[in-house]
């Protein structure tokens, strides 16, 4: 085994510690689900998101993340339901994490305007690496196939997630907190297991439209984010100005781990919205190919505003 460890260490040490992480958007808001269980059924009516994250695209283990999510709101009961499912992927090293989650989330109305979100995310994971794509030591001497034994090339293991949301129709403020239960996930040993990943957010949403149809909308956001040893800040301001979406955004606690990322997109009969982001690191893993985010938005706007309705918009997403 010490010449797997080594192997890795040696081909993909930067990306395994990615791995050990939980994935990190540029584009978080578009991904409510994955940002806050609190934020379940956070729509007017219901919601469809799918991202796709292609980060260090130069190197042969690029690392990769799909997500998807569909939530409701379930006006009546006061709450929101809702699956996630999401996969992260390190290229040539045949390695990937797939996890599924329902999540479901309770509304209090504290005043006419403000409401409290309870969220909840259970679910399970699937971690897999296909020993057969790599080359040992022993490969290299003998030509044929290695002696090496693999005791854990597939690991499943539960993951539960809680989160508390804040919000007005204009501001938002959340906390969330990630694999509460620290399952195993070692790719060589069960006594590794996931830090749990701590999260707090905080939005604005800034009406420039004189006509109050929001058709200019600035929207200012925070993320804060814990990990283990890992922490990071992300902030940044998206203008949207019907139907254009343009954003800029910074990430990170150093310079040495730090990026900036542009944000470019289209909003489509008020529904459907398209965007596209660019991450540009300040350190030398700028060689690497930054990373390009991909998201489509489905979220059906004003399509509720019946008599009796009981939501108040939430401005996390654009």
């Amino acid at each position: 085994m010490k010449k797997i460890a080594l192997f890795v260490a040696f081909f993909g040490k930067a990306t395994l510690l990615t791995w050990a992480q939980d994935a990190n958007l540029t584009q978080f808001y578009a991904s409510p689900l994955y940002l806050n269980p609190a934020l379940t059924g956070a729509t007017p009516y219901f919601r469809l998101s799918a991202l796709y994250r292609n980060q260090w695209p130069q190197l042969p283990y690029a690392y990769h993340v799909n997500q998807f999510s569909a939530d409701y709101n379930w006006d009546y009961y006061d709450s929101g339901v809702g699956i996630l499912l999401l996969q992260d992927r390190i290229g040539s090293m045949a390695a990937s994490d797939t996890r599924f989650s329902a999540s479901y989330a309770y509304r209090a109305r504290l005043h006419k305007n403000v409401v409290l979100r309870l969220g909840l995310q259970a679910g399970i994971g699937l971690r897999n690496t296909d020993w057969q794509r790599f080359v040992f030591e022993d490969q290299l001497k003998s030509g044929g196939a290695t002696a090496e034994s693999f005791a854990y090339p597939t690991i499943l293991y539960p993951d539960l997630a809680v989160g508390a949301l804040l919000h007005r129709a204009d501001f938002w403020i959340g906390i969330a907190a990630f694999h509460l239960t620290r399952p195993s996930v070692g790719i060589l040993h069960h006594a590794e297991r996931l830090s749990r990943r701590f999260a707090i957010q905080a939005g604005y949403r800034i009406d420039l439209d004189p006509t109050e149809e929001e058709k200019i909308t600035l929207s200012p956001a925070l993320l804060y984010q814990r990990q283990a040893n890992f922490e990071q800040v992300d902030l940044g301001v998206n203008l949207y100005y019907q139907p254009l979406l343009l954003g800029i955004w910074y990430r990170g606690m150093s310079l040495q781990h730090s990026a900036v990322a542009g944000v470019v997109g289209f909003r489509l009969k008020n529904a459907l919205a398209i965007s596209y982001s660019y991450d540009l690191a300040l350190s030398q893993l700028h060689r690497l190919g930054g990373a390009h985010e991909m998201v489509l938005l489905y979220q059906p706007l004003d399509k509720r505003r019946k008599r009796g309705s009981k939501h108040v918009p939430c401005p996390v997403a654009f």
